[in-house]
């Protein structure tokens, strides 16, 4: 399910004409997002999930202009992919926080 959401998220808004400078500005605000709500003990699971969804988008499309490549198949755990991909981004100097 986790995959088939990422997939439609990546389709859905016409990101792929986005300048590199815009994508990492979503990412960097999709993952504030993500991080602000995670420590909240208020959230919801459908909440938490967009948050997911978005952030992975978000860091996907960073990537893809990056050179940085990843998979639906990789983001089966979706902590480690998304750790290894910012990573991966800090390696080229990108900064997400």
């Amino acid at each position: 399910m986790f995959v088939q959401l990422w997939c439609a998220g990546l389709t859905s808004d016409g990101a792929d004409s986005y300048a590199p400078g815009e994508l990492l500005h979503r990412a960097r605000t999709s993952r504030r997002q993500l991080l602000g709500f995670a420590d909240r003990s208020h959230s919801s699971v459908e909440r938490d999930l967009a948050y997911d969804v978005r952030y992975d988008c978000a860091l996907i499309r960073l990537c893809a202009v990056s050179g940085i490549t990843t998979t639906p198949a990789a983001f089966g755990q979706p902590r480690v992919e998304r750790a290894r991909l910012e990573h991966a981004l800090a390696e080229t100097g990108t900064d997400l926080a």
